[in-house]
């Protein structure tokens, strides 16, 4: 089992991936502004030298060296500021767009558009995505050059709207090593009081978890299930030929690694689940969720843990 990291690299894993440092570094490569920065200071450094090797009145020095070194601040740095932010702006928009354009169209075409545009996202320092009413099959989020949808909204809770269906539906999702922080594949079940009669508003089947941090995600009232009954064990036992014996993990849970730190699975429903190698699994919230009986867990402890949490709920 691999090392938890220290609260050290946590705490720079999160500086160094922050959205203000990933929009200051952004700023930095793709604007003039390093270039202003060294003129302000090539005037600044000029007047002052000039001062010191001809000491003389400021008043006669500072008209021309000093109001050209504040046309460099205003003009080059601060209007550089305004500037970025305002195509910033509106390279998010566009991007937004794009995604809102293609996320109910579920084709390899509007898979790799929906994937440009969250890439020029992350890059701009945006990870929380509109993903309301998308049709995904087969789209792995990692694999596109995607590391990061903290605070992403799926299902957003709305249903029975004339126009613009909030319903999600993913099939063979991948959200393997991807930053899950916040994000809600489903806040509640809107019909929920139906009990079984209550629709599925947020399906998801044989997506994948693995290496993934969903600490504090919501799955509340969302259908999770695996078209495959999960095996025995992860793990295979063989012999040496010298007639030693051995053994190595063959395969992997969809949860393999997970980080269900804060995790809601309030009345979630659950089919063929597999949560062995989850971290943090007992700081998840099971309230209400169904199906639990036939899921695979670490240990009798957990399981015992988790099923106890399912069946003491009220309800979504």
């Amino acid at each position: 089992m691999r090392r938890k990291p220290s609260r050290l690299q946590i705490w720079r894993n999160r500086l160094v991936t922050s959205r203000a440092a990933t929009s200051w570094r952004n700023f930095w490569h793709e604007t003039n502004f390093p270039m202003a920065i060294g003129l302000f200071f090539a005037c600044a450094g000029v007047t002052y030298l000039w001062w010191r090797l001809d000491p003389q009145d400021l008043s006669n020095l500072w008209p021309e060296m000093g109001g050209m070194t504040l046309d460099v601040f205003f003009i080059l740095i601060v209007f550089a500021l305004f500037e970025h932010r305002r195509g910033k702006r509106q390279d998010i928009a566009r991007q937004r767009e794009v995604i809102d354009d293609y996320k109910r169209w579920d084709h390899p075409e509007a898979h790799l558009r929906i994937a440009g545009a969250i890439r020029r996202l992350n890059r701009l320092g945006e990870f929380a995505l509109d993903m309301a009413g998308a049709r995904l099959t087969k789209f792995e989020f990692a694999h596109s050059g995607i590391q990061s949808i903290e605070g992403s909204t799926f299902f957003d809770g709305r249903w029975g709207e004339k126009f613009g269906d909030s319903t999600v539906k993913m099939t063979e999702v991948s959200f393997d090593h991807l930053n899950c922080r916040k994000v809600i594949f489903a806040p509640y079940n809107p019909l929920a009081g139906l009990g079984d009669l209550a629709g599925i508003f947020a399906h998801l089947v044989d997506c994948s978890f693995m290496d993934s941090d969903l600490s504090d995600a919501k799955f509340n009232g969302a259908k999770l299930q695996w078209s495959e009954i999960p095996p025995e064990t992860h793990v295979e036992f063989f012999d040496n030929d010298d007639g030693s014996s051995g053994c190595g993990q063959v395969s992997y849970g969809p949860f393999w690694h997970a980080n269900l730190q804060g995790t809601s699975f309030k009345g979630c429903q659950f089919k063929n689940a597999d949560f062995r190698d989850a971290e943090n699994i007992l700081d998840a919230d099971f309230t209400s969720a169904k199906g639990l009986e036939d899921a695979f867990f670490d240990s009798d402890e957990i399981r015992a843990a988790v099923l106890a949490q399912a069946g003491g709920g009220t309800g979504t």
